[in-house]
């Protein structure tokens, strides 16, 4: 998944559930690999194995990044706008916990490739990341029925919560 599907719904489920801002951080972080286990999409719709690094990134994977980030981080935010300070912090720190694994990652290997202490990390979560096998149309829908499901699901929590 991209980044503001993960934002999003670690915020959202942390917003209902939890009620530690740090634990909301540890929840975002192991959310996103439950999620990163589901099929879904994110740059794989491309299927080119070089935008594992943030130095080959093209136009399209750019605008695709911010444009997905920006539109989940909004919703985000006006959803949170309806709740005290308190609980749209544990929501922010539920976040952030969810992009740590693809900061983590994209750093690692975009700028410290050579740097092999992490790679126990690396292959972890590479190995159990969705892999999109797409050959046709057909091959999209379960992906997004899923992330379509999230996004349902989380909504309906922001909506029984307020």
């Amino acid at each position: 998944m991209l980044a503001g599907i993960h934002f999003f719904s670690s915020s959202i489920i942390a917003l209902k559930f939890l009620n530690s801002p740090f634990i909301a951080l540890i929840f975002g972080f192991f959310l996103h690999h439950l999620e990163d286990i589901l099929p879904h999409l994110d740059l794989n719709i491309f299927n080119k194995p070089e935008y594992e690094s943030i130095k080959n990134w093209d136009f399209k994977a750019f605008a695709l990044f911010i444009l997905e980030f920006s539109f989940f981080f909004l919703l985000t935010f006006y959803f949170l706008g309806k709740f005290p300070l308190n609980k749209q912090l544990i929501a922010f720190w539920a976040g952030i916990g969810a992009l740590v694994p693809d900061i983590i990652s994209f750093s690692l290997k975009s700028f410290f490739p050579k740097l092999k202490i992490f790679n126990f990390y690396l292959n972890f979560h590479k190995k159990y990341h969705f892999q999109l096998k797409a050959r046709n149309f057909t091959d999209y829908f379960k992906p997004i029925l899923i992330e379509f499901l999230i996004i349902a699901f989380c909504l309906y929590l922001v909506n029984i919560s307020h």
